[in-house]
């Protein structure tokens, strides 16, 4: 696994995160991704890949197209490199809808 952490305004953080699909589309090698507000209007968000070549092609499929279109964007991923040690707990269908059901509030 490889972990990259990206810190952005909630709201190029938003864009960013919609142009790219990576949740209404997640690449088939992005094994996590978590985002939290933390604090004066700025998000954090941690991704998971499969390994850094994925990175790679994520980049080249879906980001660098965003970037020709909109320009180099101001805040980019901190890239930390190979994961030490990781767990995640598998997705039930009933978190699945327990997700959903809490993302329309």
């Amino acid at each position: 696994m490889f972990v990259e952490t990206v810190t952005a305004p909630r709201e190029l953080w938003q864009h960013w995160t919609d142009r790219l699909r990576l949740h209404s589309d997640p690449p088939a090698a992005l094994v996590a991704t978590v985002a939290w507000d933390i604090g004066d209007g700025m998000i954090t968000s941690v991704n998971v890949w499969d390994n850094p070549s994925a990175v790679g092609d994520f980049f080249i499929e879906r980001v660098q197209p965003v970037i020709e279109a909109e320009g180099q964007p101001d805040y980019k991923p901190a890239r930390h490199g190979h994961a030490v040690a990781a767990y995640f707990r598998g997705q039930t269908p009933a978190d699945a809808a327990t997700r959903s059901a809490s993302s329309d509030a």
